[in-house]
């Protein structure tokens, strides 16, 4: 049981980071889109559009990027169909409470490469690759001093050079549907929202409802081998349904410490993810706040033993059950509650359940504001506040229970935080989290979390 809860506290500190955007994809609004990558690196979305860079490239505080055009090289790369977007985030997060008391530093170092093929071939129409590497180094202030599964900081991660996601999409149907087939990470277009990405705990990204409960998930920094399948018939609704391979032997601290490993291992069952979405207010003539609302749902057949037959096995008066299946239900709400004279705010909700036989975390909400333009002078600074909460199976607190430990109830996640935009390639954002019981063990002491993260595309 001990093996069991650590394994679903590392599983979950791997949550997506930043929100990339592809130049050469299209997301459902019609917007440009797709999160190249994985999730969350605020609003910085690489250079420009299709049609080259924008903004005055030749003032430094203005461009889109710290190293500008390289002499034009850059917008030649884009009209020829290839984009590089290298983005580097560094933070530093101390706390008081929780285990014990600490101060790190981390961060990550990403680069992402998009393909346009038809530019590059000159007739391989609607076809996209996208590929994107990371560094990841520092110790994760969750599993070293603070003890929480919902994770401080969304950049924590095993310390390695890492192959993430490298994928290829076909697009056809007038781009009104898309096959994308790769090495995928389910957490760069499933149960997204795009007000949560603001914030920096990882549980307002891949939540707690897939990281902690199933093993080796294709979340940041995870990709497995899958196809994707995304279809939108009429402007205001979408379909998106994907199926993942998976590998227990995938771990990042084991023998793929590098994304390089592409097996998967048939016994441990695919992972099924399906999302049908609403889009309010954004097709072409629409007017009105913009919303987005969506129903999911995930399923792995997988080596799923129930929490009380665990509890006999280690106690050694039963066995362990058969295989299980183990799934989840989600929704995601994003609303726009107001947008007058450059301040918009908006909110969102995300909310869920899984078996309590199979999950740790079966129950899950998490909900927030986002307020932008609202400081005199700063139109483009976002200030945000959130709530996330895990529920914790009570069928994992009874076998817990059983074997002589504390009870288990739920963990609590309270953030607010405010993005600074020095300029577009510059960001800087403060965070205060406030932690109610961390590690969801009844007893655990409270943790006062403050951190400071910064962001510089390049």
């Amino acid at each position: 049981m001990a093996g069991a809860l650590t394994a679903a506290m590392t599983i979950t500190a791997l949550a997506a980071p930043y929100q990339f955007t592809s130049p050469f994809v299209s997301s459902p609004t019609g917007n440009q889109a797709g999160r190249g990558g994985q999730s969350g690196y605020g609003e910085i979305s690489g250079p420009g559009g299709v049609e080259g860079l924008t903004g005055p490239q030749n003032t430094f505080w203005r461009r889109d990027t710290l190293t500008g055009d390289w002499g034009d090289l850059r917008n030649q790369l884009l009209y020829k169909g290839i984009a590089i977007t290298p983005i580097y985030q560094d933070e530093v997060f101390g706390n008081s409470g929780g285990a014990k008391q600490g101060v790190i530093a981390d961060g990550l170092f990403n680069v992402a490469l998009d393909l346009d093929i038809e530019r590059i071939t000159g007739f391989w129409k609607d076809a996209v690759v996208h590929a994107n590497m990371g560094y990841i180094y520092g110790p994760s202030l969750s599993g070293r001093y603070v003890g929480d599964f919902s994770n401080t900081s969304n950049l924590a991660g095993y310390n390695t050079v890492r192959l993430q996601e490298l994928w290829l999409e076909q697009s056809f149907w007038d781009k009104r549907a898309s096959l994308r087939v790769g090495m995928l990470a389910a957490d760069a277009e499933f149960f997204t929202s795009d007000s949560s990405a603001l914030f920096l705990n990882g549980t307002f990204g891949a939540f707690t409802l897939i990281g902690s409960n199933f093993t080796n998930a294709p979340i940041y920094p995870v990709a497995s081998p899958g196809v994707r399948l995304f279809i939108q018939p009429v402007s205001k609704f979408y379909f998106r349904a994907a199926a993942f391979g998976m590998d227990d032997n995938s771990d990042p601290a084991g023998n793929n410490n590098h994304g390089t490993h592409f097996h998967i291992n048939s016994s441990d069952g695919a992972l099924l993810m399906a999302e049908v979405g609403y889009l309010l207010n954004q097709s072409p003539n629409d007017r009105g706040l913009v919303g987005t609302y969506k129903l999911g749902s995930f399923v792995q057949r997988g080596n799923y033993s129930t929490w009380d037959s665990q509890a006999a096995d280690a106690l050694g008066t039963g066995s362990l059950s058969g295989k299980g299946t183990n799934y989840a239900f989600y929704m995601v709400a994003d609303q726009e509650i107001y947008k007058r004279g450059g301040k918009t705010i908006s909110a969102f909700f995300r909310g869920g359940f899984a078996p309590t036989r199979f999950s740790f975390v079966d129950g899950y909400f998490d909900a927030g504001f986002n307020f932008t333009g609202f400081l005199p002078g700063r139109p483009q600074d976002v200030a945000g506040l959130a709530i996330g909460r895990s529920s914790i199976s009570k069928d994992f607190s009874t076998a817990d229970v059983l074997q002589g430990n504390p009870p288990d109830t739920s963990e609590t996640v309270i953030e607010a935080t405010y993005r600074v935009n020095i300029s577009p390639w510059w960001s800087v954002q403060p965070d205060i989290q406030y932690i109610v019981n961390p590690s969801g063990v009844k007893g655990s002491t409270d943790a006062f979390v403050v951190g400071l993260r910064t962001t510089v595309a390049f």
